[in-house]
């Protein structure tokens, strides 16, 4: 018979890769860590692991039952948590991978009304703007910018805004006034390095400008922002950031507005944790309140546990 604690065993091993560093983290000598799992392999007729010297690794039978065990964990932490009263009693901690405009000028400017929201939780915002490669185990919450094709996921559109272009008020003055793409010069812009968006994002500024290019390519929105208040370029930036940014002035002759959305993501066996939903309450708030920014779906927790159609 297959025990929940085997279970929890297992999963330390399967995500360290290594005996020893299961059984450190686990507080157990290395000996009594091997006996759970090969009490395990018994119960489950199969080999779960390949033990290299190099590390231990997950046999086929092993990653198929990585996915059982994951969901018993959760169901544990989910029960746990929902004991709870409030939010103020969770703890732990919640991973979110945010793109860099959403995780630094949104959830970064939010960090104090999260840590008054829930102050037992430690949050680890990681800035991603490529999500194809992550894993479900490394995170708890994501937000997107383009609509992803994921298993074991949860995912609805979080909100809208549109894409416009910026400039410095030197910039401006200097040239003549902007109504069309032929009123640009083609190395006016300031914009993403190639590889550091998807590409339908990356085309965003070739679909409204077909000859820009680029002078100045950086991989992060601060850095686009630093330079186009130099002077040095026409930024194409979320408009809820730059329409608030200090030494920047909307490009308002410019015809075209890109509409872009924000996608959250949820692995489907986190849905129903209560620091994941009280997290995803915080950043549906926070989108609620930024002007520029147009929040699609309310009851954002609710949605992704598939109370609400």
């Amino acid at each position: 018979m297959i025990s929940a604690d085997d279970l929890g065993i297992f999963l330390e091993v399967a995500r360290r890769g290594r005996l020893t560093e299961a059984a450190k983290h686990l507080g157990l000598n290395h000996a009594t860590v091997g006996r759970h799992i090969s009490q395990l392999e018994r119960s489950a007729e199969q080999r779960l692991f390949h033990r290299d010297p190099s590390g231990w690794s997950l046999t086929s039978a092993g990653t198929r039952l990585l996915v059982h065990a994951e969901a018993v964990e959760a169901a544990v932490v989910a029960a746990r948590e929902d004991c709870l009263q409030t939010s103020h009693h969770l703890t732990g901690s919640v991973r979110l991978i945010t793109p860099d405009g959403f995780g630094t000028f949104l959830v970064g400017s939010g960090f104090g009304e999260f840590q008054a929201a829930l102050p037992g939780l430690s949050l680890e915002l990681i800035i991603a703007n490529v999500h194809t490669s992550l894993s479900t185990r490394e995170f708890d919450l994501a937000v997107a910018i383009e609509r992803p094709v994921a298993r074991a996921v949860r995912t609805v559109k979080l909100a809208d805004y549109e894409l416009r272009l910026y400039a410095a008020p030197a910039f401006l003055r200097a040239h003549s006034p902007i109504r069309s793409a032929d009123d640009i010069s083609d190395d006016a812009f300031i914009w993403y390095v190639d590889d550091s968006l998807g590409s339908p994002t990356l085309e965003t500024l070739y679909r409204a400008v077909p000859t820009a290019r680029p002078k100045y390519q950086i991989n992060t929105i601060s850095g686009q922002i630093a330079a186009a208040q130099q002077g040095l370029g026409l930024a194409f930036l979320p408009s809820w950031i730059g329409d608030i940014t200090p030494g920047l002035e909307r490009v308002d002759g410019f015809p075209h507005a890109v509409p872009h959305s924000y996608w959250l993501l949820v692995p489907c066996n986190l849905v129903r944790l209560a620091r994941v939903r009280a997290t995803t309450g915080l950043l549906e708030g926070f989108v609620e309140r930024c002007p520029g920014l147009h929040l699609v779906t309310r009851n954002v927790s609710a949605k992704l546990r598939g109370e609400v159609g």
